[in-house]
């Protein structure tokens, strides 16, 4: 493999490199986390690197490197003097593989590296293998967005394997809380790209009785799991009308919810998002804003699954799924999706156009745009 040494010590730099070269290995090496960086570039395969840099430390080289996208996915692993848990817990939180302290022997350099791409390995080829269809369009930078959990979730572990006769119960309870950290970012993701084949599928097989939701219910629901824990509540407002739409509340909460969450991710705290709700002849209209940076117009002709706009100047995280699945849900049922610039030039306009219930039509359920709630989030 090639890999990437960076560490300010000579002798440590010079040993290290001699012995992977001896095992076969074509070595990179940084004395600095600038030169770090631009030798990044190259792709190494794996990377070690020592956390008392000059410049930028090793945490801060960690983050610069990780956005790259010939890096992302690509073990890492810390050399430090420092025995402390605080710091091994803190880079195992920024997604480190994992930590060797010096002195070190050749066992443990060769070790951790047989076990790192070991175990990586097969999860990365499932993963190609499953976007092997979508590689031209969006590349495997996403990949590494399911990756990244796992790596607090298995180094986690190791550590308590590794230490499970001495360590102190405030000290497994902050690993548990890395693992469980890890699981539910793991199980969030999950969720979203079942949600989006879910969708997908349904486009092409209709369930055989059409779907409703009452509007009002399932934007409410969308717009506070949206919103959840972002504390940004002064910033939103919502005006939304009565109708029954042709849509399975779930599938139209889920939707609102991704709107939402883009909206206040993609903008910072005091800008305003609004979500609006009217009901038109044959049709509900919801409108989300926000006056973040937004889209180009030719970004958002090319909204689609697994595409990120922008990632490594916006430093976004996520899979690119978030309007697909706006997108999907409003297909499956004859809807309209369309995504535009601001008014302005700022923020993302976000329209869905979806049918409503046909008996609404009749008037046997009620008729009517009178928005139930106005200037705020609208009460359940």
């Amino acid at each position: 493999m090639t890999i990437l040494i960076i560490e300010d010590d000579e002798a440590i730099r010079t040993g290290l490199g001699l012995l992977l070269e001896l095992n076969g290995h074509r070595v990179l090496t940084a004395a600095d986390g600038f030169a770090a960086v631009t030798l990044a570039k190259q792709g190494p395969q794996f990377i070690f690197c020592d956390i008392g840099l000059p410049g930028m430390d090793g945490y801060q080289v960690f983050a610069a490197i990780q956005k790259l996208p010939q890096c992302q996915g690509v073990p890492f692993v810390f050399l430090t003097a420092m025995t402390d848990r605080a710091s091994q817990r803190h880079g195992m939180t920024l997604g480190a593989d994992d930590f060797i302290t010096k002195p070190f022997t050749e066992r443990e350099i060769l070790a951790v590296i047989e076990a790192r791409v070991r175990r990586q390995k097969p999860l990365r080829e499932r993963i190609e293998a499953l976007v092997a269809d979508r590689r031209r369009e969006v590349g495997a930078e996403w990949s590494h967005e399911l990756l990244t959990p796992l790596t607090g979730v298995l180094g986690g572990l190791e550590l308590i394997e590794a230490e499970i006769d001495s360590v102190q119960p405030n000290e497994l309870k902050g690993l548990l809380a890395i693992i469980r950290g890890g699981a539910e970012r793991q199980y969030q993701l999950s969720k979203k790209i079942m949600l989006y084949f879910e969708l997908e599928q349904l486009k092409t097989s209709p369930a055989a009785h059409p779907a409703r939701c009452d509007a009002f219910v399932a934007i409410a629901a969308g717009v506070r799991a949206g919103g959840q824990g972002l504390m940004r509540d002064a910033d939103l407002t919502v005006s939304v009308a009565e109708g029954t739409v042709a849509l399975d509340g779930s599938h139209l909460s889920a939707a609102i919810a991704e709107l939402v969450a883009n909206a206040f991710i993609f903008s910072k705290p005091g800008e305003p998002v609004t979500v609006t709700g009217v009901a038109l002849p044959g049709r509900y209209r919801i409108e989300v804003a926000d006056a973040g940076p937004g889209l180009s117009p030719e970004e958002c002709a090319r909204v689609g699954a697994f595409q990120q706009f922008g990632r490594a100047q916006r430093n976004q995280q996520g899979l690119g799924l978030g309007l697909a699945i706006v997108r999907a849900a409003a297909e499956i049922v004859g809807g309209q999706f369309l995504a535009q610039p601001g008014g302005d030039g700022r923020g993302l306009h976000v329209t869905l156009d979806l049918p409503r219930f046909d008996r609404e039509l009749t008037g046997s359920e009620g008729s009517g745009p009178e928005a139930r709630g106005k200037g705020g989030e609208p009460a359940p």
